[in-house]
């Protein structure tokens, strides 16, 4: 006699730490060569040797041989580009141009032709660009002063989305200070961020995953993997808060980064049973993070840290549940 039994399973689809792979790294140095930097005439304070220095540390330190290294000196405009891999021998093969190139032509210093040739010809929208500006000067009158620097950097942000690109505005001596005007701008700007003279320290740049998905039914907190350099060790107590607020979501958290992750809970302005029947079965929500206490980790910890993105997307997953069906026949 054969008797069928028959199981029912409900299996449900469990999206859990899922994440869009990071991109590669492209660091992108900007260097500043003007005569300013050695004490032109007696008038500026020679810092050249110390930026040599600081560039070759900056360039050890990366770990990630699939990093792509890029050094640009510039006066009026960029003089020369070097390109590398940064694995051993690419990183002795940049420092040794850093360390052996000289300039001795006296020029006045154009700090916004050389931005945009970076953005038309090296920053890459499938790479995660880093631009290190290195200056100890204005920008020049000749080539348009405040105002021309000024529009570059308001119209950064918007670039820098499209890109995935961020920027460090490194200011190197007091005098070489931008007008008020222009760090206003540089601080109310996104992914941008300005650097004071006498702060060439650490920099600890974070990348967070672009996207991050979660099942609407079963993840109750989300997850933002951050990537940064295999040598770093970060700093405690890193804040963060995550905020979307839209018709779905309902999110204004303040976390602390834990084992290079930032968890926070995923909140919903309506019930489950509701969502479920409102909802695509994928759908992409705006997302975004910043880091609260950036000056404080500064003050006690000697160290930079910054984001290289702000805006992220949040992908709820909404599948109805599946039924299998299994007959076993005795």
């Amino acid at each position: 006699m054969k008797k069928t039994v028959l199981f029912t399973l409900m299996c449900f689809i469990l999206t859990t730490a899922l994440f869009a792979q990071p991109k590669s790294q492209r660091r992108i140095y900007l260097w500043d060569v003007t005569l300013s930097m050695k004490g032109y005439q007696g008038k500026t304070p020679d810092i050249y040797d110390d930026v040599v220095k600081f560039l070759e540390q900056e360039i050890n330190s990366i770990t990630d041989e699939n990093t792509e290294i890029v050094v640009c000196p510039f006066q009026e405009k960029i003089l020369a580009t070097w390109k590398v891999k940064a694995d051993k021998s690419g990183k002795k093969e940049i420092i040794r141009q850093i360390k052996t190139y000289n300039n001795n032509d006296v020029t006045n210093t154009n700090i916004v032709k050389p931005i945009q040739d970076i953005q038309a010809n090296i920053i890459a929208d499938d790479k995660r660009n880093l631009l290190v500006l290195l200056t100890d000067g204005k920008h020049s009158e000749k080539f348009g002063g405040s105002g021309e620097l000024l529009r570059l950097i308001k119209g950064w942000g918007e670039y820098a989305d499209k890109n995935y690109a961020y920027a460090l505005y490194v200011v190197l001596t007091q005098e070489g200070l931008p007008d008020r005007e222009i760090v206003n701008a540089i601080e109310q700007e996104k992914n941008i961020m300005l650097i004071e003279p006498d702060k060439l320290v650490e920099m600890i740049d974070l990348q967070p995953s672009e996207l991050i998905k979660i099942n609407i039914k079963d993840d109750k907190t989300a997850q933002i993997p951050l990537t940064y350099r295999q040598s770093v060790k970060l700093p405690d107590g890193i804040k963060m808060q995550i905020t979307a607020e839209d018709s779905v979501l309902n999110i204004n958290q303040i976390v602390n980064i834990k084992d290079g992750k930032i968890v926070f809970d995923v909140k919903y302005k309506k019930p489950y049973n509701t969502l479920k029947t409102e909802l695509a079965e994928t759908t992409r929500l705006p997302l975004h993070i910043k880091l609260v206490n950036k000056e404080d980790i500064e003050k006690t910890e000697g160290k930079i840290v910054y984001l290289t993105k702000e805006e992220l997307q949040l992908e709820l997953i909404n599948r109805p549940e599946k039924t299998l069906k299994i007959s076993i026949k005795k």
